[in-house]
């Protein structure tokens, strides 16, 4: 399942001054960060695809992001270790934006704080998806 896109959310000139900044080539299977690990700054994915992947003991549950999908989200605000690992399916430009600079975003474009909750909310929904897919056999 794919989670929302930041594209999707917010109008595209905003989305794409987001985006625009410095972005750098992650190459495939190049970890964007670890499950565990602590977050420090979210990620736009500018092209590309990214797989998220969940693992609990034997278990895993696998989320697609694609782009214009913000990732990291919930260890900034929730200021928590990811609770999954960011790898690139294939090459993936992605933009790094620091806990900081999105805090400072979230206070001057108000519209950063609607598009956060609907992504979280999409990636809750995305998750729940690849539980129910992978209980019922279905999943990956």
């Amino acid at each position: 399942m794919l989670i929302p896109t930041l594209e999707c959310i917010l109008d595209r000139g905003l989305a794409e001054r987001i985006i625009e900044r410095s972005v750098e080539v992650i190459t495939q299977d190049g970890v964007l960060f670890r499950q565990g690990e602590s977050g420090d700054c979210l990620y736009f994915v500018k092209s590309g695809e990214v797989t998220l992947t969940l693992k609990a003991g034997d278990m895993e549950v696998k989320v697609w992001a694609g782009k214009g999908s913000l990732l990291g989200l919930p260890a900034i605000i929730g200021k928590e270790p990811h609770t999954m690992t960011a790898k690139a399916c294939w090459d993936a430009e992605i933009f790094r934006l620091s806990s900081d600079a999105f805090n400072d975003l979230m206070k001057t474009e108000p519209r950063m704080q609607e598009a956060a909750l609907r992504i979280l909310a999409g990636e809750v929904r995305a998750a729940h998806q690849a539980l129910s897919d992978l209980a019922s056999g279905s999943g990956d």
